[in-house]
């Protein structure tokens, strides 16, 4: 990393599966980045269940994370499940739906009865998954909202109602030159 003037980064990841480019090939160039020193840790993003399962058969260093879109509107639950097979953390990103699930009315009701933020409901509904968000603010109060979590906790109603806000269309990231999802 002498290009960045630090030393291994704790976490690298490729960002998308690129098909252009062979998977094995892919993966054999993560792997060196590790055994030479450059990264702690190795892992995939936007990695479905399949190609995860072949990432993981190709690597001949631990893949220890899968960072995926994640959020009550977008069912990941065949993609997590595949994640704990293969050891393999789950790492959601767009964990509030980039925002677009701040007014939504059953998130509100369970927000008022926690006394806590829509946001902040969300992210507990994450980490009583045992999965990992990953928030995004650059509003200081917002930062501290979303890492006060601590002190309640949803009732099993609670999880399954959020996670019935789960749709077909859930999905916001999806490039066209993606080949497919779960």
């Amino acid at each position: 990393m002498q290009v960045l003037g630090v030393g291994p980064v704790d976490l690298l990841l490729i960002h998308w599966p690129n098909p252009a480019v062979p998977l094995a090939e892919t993966i054999g160039a993560l792997c060196q980045a590790r055994r030479d020193g450059l990264a702690r840790h190795i892992g995939v993003s936007n990695f479905s269940a399949s190609r995860l399962a072949d990432a993981v058969a190709l690597a001949d260093e631990p893949l220890v994370a899968n960072q995926c879109e994640y959020h009550p509107r977008l069912d990941q639950s065949a993609l997590i499940a595949a994640c704990r097979r293969h050891g393999v953390a789950f790492v959601g990103y767009a964990p509030i739906g980039s925002g677009n699930l701040l007014d939504d009315p059953l998130l509100a009701t369970i927000a008022a009865r926690h006394d806590r933020t829509p946001a902040q409901i969300v992210l507990r509904w994450h980490v009583q998954q045992g999965t990992v968000a990953i928030p995004r603010s650059s509003n200081p109060a917002r930062v501290a909202q979303n890492i006060d979590l601590a002190g309640f906790t949803l009732t099993d109603a609670d999880m399954a109602a959020i996670s019935g806000l789960a749709r077909p269309d859930g999905r916001q990231f999806s490039p066209a030159w993606v080949e497919s999802w779960d």
